[in-house]
């Protein structure tokens, strides 16, 4: 391990089942620049199949998998496989979308936060650029007017949700669902600007990154930023003792698990700066309703052609689906 950030090394994972497609897609999307701050790169796969190594294979990635057995044993497994002092976890849907020399100065700025007490983890997923099924703002919009709509807030990228002022549909939502008034606060960060003089007992600002307190923002298990000991010491056994009823495709899932008092309690600090990656699925939801399997629903019917061969993946490891690194809007 040589390349190390603040003396401490770096790991970036990626946790996958099926969707070859999308896979490869964000692979293409991580250039040599920004790969080489990392000391190792690691994709777990469940139900890894013969496909899986393959693509592994050919971005020169190492790899391992199992039998699927959700997203909290996933994250679990893909950590265990990074050696290194943080872990940088991806999910197979997420692309970069900035720039190479940009990421590796925002990584390594999240990183000296946390070194320094400042913080305990960073998301990673672009505040601005959020991609696909991002509903933070339209939750915040439920019990919040906005003061100042931030100039880089892109409203396609949350379906245009309505900013307009209604004190009187959100007091009632404020007393109805009163739990999630101060809950859901943290969640002005992807359309206001200059949250922390909003909220200033909640969020602060030190250099290009805004702190939260999770008593108002919600865990997220995708695009974090951590150090590997606090993820398997603290938060993996949190996951493991605490099982939720929730549980997607019966398997549990970090998010469900972890927003609950205990999370709110105690007042970790999350990391939120621009961010560096987005959410773009083209293939293999697990959701049935999710657009890709109507793709793929349609693409079953003979008179829409045939299903797209799993065996088949990208021979161009430069190329990448998002120009500039910009991703879509």
């Amino acid at each position: 391990m040589g390349k190390v950030i603040n003396n401490k090394s770096v790991g970036i994972g990626v946790l996958s089942w099926n969707a070859h497609e999308t896979l490869q897609k964000a692979l293409n999307s991580y250039p040599e620049e920004f790969l080489g701050q990392f000391d190792q790169k690691h994709i777990y796969f469940s139900d890894i199949s013969n496909t899986d190594k393959q693509i592994a294979n050919h971005y020169n990635w190492d790899y391992s998998g199992g039998p699927n057995k959700g997203i909290a044993a996933g994250m679990k497994h893909l950590a265990e496989n990074l050696h290194t002092d943080y872990i940088l976890l991806l999910q197979n849907d997420n692309p970069l979308c900035e720039r190479p020399d940009f990421a590796r100065k925002h990584i390594k700025d999240a990183i000296s936060l946390i070194e320094d007490g400042h913080a305990d983890l960073a998301r990673m997923r672009h505040r601005w650029k959020v991609g696909e099924a991002f509903t933070c703002v339209r939750k915040y919009l439920e019990y919040h007017d906005v003061k100042n709509i931030s100039p880089q807030y892109i409203p396609a990228e949350h379906e245009y949700p309505d900013p307009s002022p209604k004190p009187l549909k959100k007091a009632i939502m404020r007393v109805l669902k009163n739990h999630n008034t101060n809950r859901f606060k943290g969640r002005c960060i992807y359309i206001e600007n200059n949250p922390e003089e909003i909220y200033p007992e909640f969020i602060s600002k030190n250099g290009d990154f805004l702190i939260a307190d999770s008593c108002v923002l919600d865990f997220t298990d995708q695009c974090l930023l951590i150090s590997r000991d606090k993820w398997l010491n603290t938060f993996v056994p949190y996951v493991e003792k605490h099982p939720s009823s929730r549980a997607p495709n019966g398997f549990q899932a970090p998010e469900i698990c972890i927003n609950r008092a205990w999370w709110r309690k105690n007042h970790f600090k999350i990391l939120q700066g621009t961010g560096l990656f987005t959410h773009a699925r083209y293939d293999g939801s697990f959701r049935p309703e999710h657009h890709t399997n109507e793709k793929y629903a349609k693409a079953k019917n003979p008179s829409h052609g045939t299903l797209p061969s799993s065996r088949g993946f990208s021979q161009n490891k430069s190329s990448s689906p998002y120009p500039n690194n910009t991703c879509r809007k």
